[in-house]
């Protein structure tokens, strides 16, 4: 269980996301998985991230800027989580980026 999701669900949302570059250049996660799976992801990035603000700053100015920094790093801490306790060290999509160069 990672953030009260099964392992196995989190690790099938992570494997079936891949890198999709934008006009601007820059990149983003997204992908298609099992709708179960999805929703198990984002209710532990949700948990995760709730638990991260709840230990940040009071200052209402400091959360709106750093809402979307925080909620990455809940994903990467879930992701990184789901892949450990199956043995994988590198995610899918870092395969892609080293492809790339």
């Amino acid at each position: 269980m990672i953030e009260g999701e099964r392992a196995s669900l989190l690790l099938a949302a992570v494997l079936g996301l891949r890198i999709r570059s934008k006009h601007d250049g820059t990149v983003r996660l997204a992908g298609t998985a099992d709708p179960r799976a999805m929703a198990a992801l984002v209710r532990a990035v949700d948990r995760l991230e709730k638990r991260m603000r709840a230990l940040g700053s009071s200052d209402l100015a400091d959360q709106a800027s750093s809402y979307a920094e925080r909620r990455g790093e809940a994903f990467t801490i879930v992701a990184q989580r789901a892949m450990g306790a199956y043995g994988m060290t590198v995610a899918p999509w870092e395969y892609q980026l080293s492809d790339a160069s």
